[in-house]
């Protein structure tokens, strides 16, 4: 059960919070044309859960390697330079994560006296979604990396 939990936690948590941006989404939309009055809170609830949400299958395409990729003239290669090419291609992704991470903590520090006017609530809560979920796509690209390279090895051994 809690491998279970650990392996699709980013599923998981997307889509509890795509599900609740949909319900704000729906309340929003209904209030507008019903009530004919529109909830000033909902439109920036609603573009911080889809930060979020964004980020976390991100971080899902990443973990599964899932993600989009043009292979075309790779696949022509043979498999041994198609294996250094794709040990590269992870190496540019984890280097640009690094980048990322690294940038985003000026980006977070320099909003922190900033707040969302209509939810009451620093800025720092929709940045912080960048440093957070970029060390979460370095844990998993790492950690895909190395059960495939723990796979490699036990395929080279048989």
């Amino acid at each position: 059960m809690v491998k279970k939990i650990y392996d699709n936690f980013e599923e998981m948590i997307g889509s509890v919070l795509f599900v609740v941006m949909l319900i704000v989404l729906i309340v929003q939309v209904s209030a507008h044309q019903g009530l004919g009055t529109p909830l000033v809170w909902s439109e920036e609830l609603s573009k911080l859960l889809f930060i979020y949400v964004g980020y976390l299958g991100i971080v899902a395409c990443i973990k599964d390697d899932s993600h989009v990729s043009i292979d075309v003239l790779v696949n022509k290669l043979p498999t041994r330079v198609q294996k250094w090419v794709y040990t590269f291609n992870q190496l540019l992704i984890l280097a640009a994560l690094v980048l990322v991470f690294i940038i985003s903590i000026t980006i977070v520090q320099n909003q922190a006296h900033l707040n969302i006017v209509t939810l009451q609530i620093s800025y720092v809560y929709m940045y912080i979604a960048l440093p957070i979920l970029t060390l979460l796509m370095i844990y998993r690209l790492v950690e895909r990396v190395v059960k495939e390279w723990r796979k490699e090895k036990t395929r080279g051994v048989e």
